[in-house]
């Protein structure tokens, strides 16, 4: 007879990806207060967004270096994997969006955050980038997640044009550049993976919607570079919205098809990214279908969050977070 029983801890199993689920947050906070803006509503559901987002945060940090000091040859062995390496991009571009929400509080804490943050993504992906040239990988292992130390640095611009640092404007446009280029490299990588190898394991289907992230924060980017509209930010923008249909109809199946995953925050940040740029693009445009979009894509990113926040509470208060493994009884 067999019972299902986890062999893991909360803290053995509490995996860095969690802080996407924080990065969605503060994307959450961006979306609301791009609404609210536009509406000429209070800044209710931004504020809410953003003080989640930190308590979540504060909470995952301690947590997480509690099981560096406990757990240490598990969190090396996290790090030294060729997939699940990209991970840790989620911690750092937290460091990156987490002062977007405090630089009205506390701009001196908030700008030493973020200048920490710029620095170590920038270290982080020469580190990955660099390990995976060094060492031959195999075709099956490109995953989405390998997208995430690029779209790290594309983050870098999205609160670095607020920051008011000296220099901050080259320092943004490098990590611009950066992210762009090989964005656009790892995405034909990917993609050329999902059209020639096996198809990627249910678990982690929702991380296609990563696929997303480079070109909607693409878009936010060198609208804040260029101050306008014009044909090369319309093709971003339109050719994102095309990349997302396209993904969404799999990821929408997952609640029937899959078990609630952890992976499953990975589609929290990309639906908060795409939703600043309909907002933006919507800032610019004449037509009402343009402000229909908005309107729509911060409603459904609302409620997917809403969905994953009460699942992960669940999980967790009902001890069901930890995956059970099979043994004998």
């Amino acid at each position: 007879m067999k019972a299902e029983v986890s062999d893991k801890s909360f803290l053995e199993f509490l995996p860095v990806s969690l802080f996407g689920g924080v990065m969605g947050l503060c994307g959450l906070s961006f979306c609301w207060r791009l609404a609210e803006k536009s509406w000429g509503i209070h800044p209710y559901f931004s504020n809410a967004a953003g003080v989640l987002a930190v308590l979540c945060f504060l909470i995952l940090f301690v947590a997480y270096v509690i099981k560096i000091f406990r757990y240490p040859k598990l969190v090396i062995a996290e790090a030294n994997h060729p997939v699940q390496i990209c991970f840790f991009a989620t911690f750092i571009v937290c460091l990156l969006l987490i002062p977007g929400i405090t630089l009205p509080y506390l701009p001196v804490f908030s700008k030493v955050i973020w200048s920490a943050g710029a620095l170590m993504i920038f270290i982080f992906a020469l580190h990955v980038l660099r390990k995976w040239l060094d060492n031959k990988q195999q075709p099956e292992s490109a995953m989405p997640i390998w997208i995430l130390p690029v779209v790290g640095t594309l983050d870098v611009p999205v609160v670095g044009y607020h920051i008011g640092i000296p220099g901050v404007k080259e320092i943004c446009l490098m990590f611009f550049g950066i992210g762009v280029l090989f964005g656009i490299i790892l995405i034909v990588v990917v993609i050329s993976r999902l059209f020639f190898q096996a198809p990627i394991p249910p678990e982690l289907q929702a991380t296609l919607l990563i696929l997303t992230g480079p070109f909607a924060l693409a878009y936010t980017g060198y609208i804040e570079i260029q101050g306008n509209q014009d044909i090369a930010s319309a093709t971003m923008f339109y050719f994102n919205i095309f990349l997302f249909l396209l993904i969404s109809g799999k990821i929408m199946l997952l609640p029937i098809s899959c078990p609630f995953k952890v992976s499953w925050w990975s589609v929290s940040f990309p639906l908060t990214a795409i939703t600043v740029t309909c907002f933006h693009y919507a800032n610019f445009s004449h037509y009402y279908i343009h402000k229909l979009m908005a309107g729509g894509m911060i409603l459904l990113t609302t409620t997917v969050i809403i969905y994953l926040l009460f699942q992960t509470f669940f999980k967790i208060s009902t001890r069901t977070f930890v995956p059970l493994t099979p043994s004998k009884s």
